[in-house]
């Protein structure tokens, strides 16, 4: 029997909702963990549907339950033929958040894939580990998404948003001639990125033709750019950073770092340091305060609209957002590509 937590409820499934709220969605959700379902948590969930595209009435059904991640019922088990969707949160988020959990999820409601969250630490910039960079935390990304491709036979996507992104063209690497996943190369179907560091200079192949390219300058391979959506929202700095900036070189000293101030705040300090041009080896001179000036420029628009965070909801794609128009495209792939 399904399970649907509602107003008035009061048990030990109530709790376990309310914590996981809490834990992912601490923007709107600071919920007392005491089981009571009352107005409260019917309002969370209600905000929690909404954003999520369900019907917003604030019961907690399957739906709400398992875009949540919270599994309650046994699942009907998927059939074997249907491709794995391996994708990789964003910096900061579970696993079950997310626009590449939701393509995914999406995806696996329409019984076309296996829906899997990479499960690493998404960590960098202070949380959730302050000891851990946002190096280390996408090489423990990649070993994990290595260890489930090699697990599993069969077809598979790969998708990941920011710093998952990352975790995903990292992986595609060890895809190439001589490396440990060439053997798997063939069994890739498409790769989909949102707000990528990774993002190759120049048109995607959603038609658009972004300014700059990926933040990190580690660029999707060339033999799965055929295969690879990059959605790319306008004044989101990570996919977008130009030569005029020095974006590039603040993103290579500060991701090795741990660091006690979020990305997009602490390299407005470190540009303006002179211990950083005389790391980069960069004179004080008027292209190089151009450049700083650029910057600022660049990541204080960044700051203000935050672009990075609304490949949900933000309809730049065909007048769809991000997320539904990646739906609508792997939705559209020949059955038989799917399921071979």
């Amino acid at each position: 029997m399904a399970v649907i937590l509602k107003p008035g409820d009061d048990n030990d499934l109530v709790r376990l909702l309310q914590a996981r709220l809490n834990r992912d969605y601490a923007l709107y959700s600071n919920l007392v963990v005491d089981g009571a379902y009352g107005p409260a948590t019917t309002a969370v969930v209600k905000e929690f549907q909404r954003r999520s595209g369900l019907q917003a009435d604030g019961i907690a059904g399957p739906q709400t339950l398992g875009r949540l991640g919270l599994i309650f019922d046994q699942p009907a088990p998927l059939p074997s033929n249907l491709p794995f969707f391996y994708n990789a949160a964003g910096t900061w988020s579970t696993p079950f958040q997310g626009p590449q959990f939701d393509v995914g999820w999406r995806l696996e409601q329409m019984g076309r894939v296996r829906n899997q969250p990479v499960g690493y630490p998404a960590s960098g910039f202070l949380y959730p580990n302050p000891l851990l960079s946002y190096n280390e935390s996408v090489a423990l990304g990649v070993a994990e998404l290595v260890r489930l491709i090699l697990m599993n036979a069969g077809k598979f996507y790969l998708c990941g948003y920011s710093q998952g992104a990352e975790v995903v063209v990292r992986t595609l690497r060890l895809m190439l001639p001589g490396q440990p996943l060439a053997h798997r190369a063939g069994d890739l179907l498409d790769v989909v990125t949102f707000g990528s560091p990774c993002r190759v200079p120049g048109p995607t192949l959603l038609g658009n033709d972004p300014v700059g390219a990926g933040i990190s300058h580690v660029f999707t391979p060339t033999e799965f750019r055929s295969r690879t959506y990059d959605f790319v929202l306008d004044g989101d700095m990570y996919p977008t950073a130009t030569d005029d900036t020095l974006l590039y070189l603040g993103y290579e000293a500060l991701t090795a770092l741990e660091l006690d101030l979020p990305f997009a705040l602490k390299i407005i300090t470190l540009i303006q340091s002179n211990e950083f041009l005389d790391l980069q080896n960069l004179a004080n001179t008027p292209e190089t305060f151009a450049k700083v000036v650029k910057t600022a420029v660049v990541v204080g628009d960044f700051l203000v609209r935050n672009p990075h965070i609304h490949y949900q909801d933000w309809a730049a794609f065909d007048g769809l957002p991000a997320v539904d128009r990646a739906v609508q495209i792997l939705a559209a792939a020949p059955v038989a590509a799917v399921s071979a």
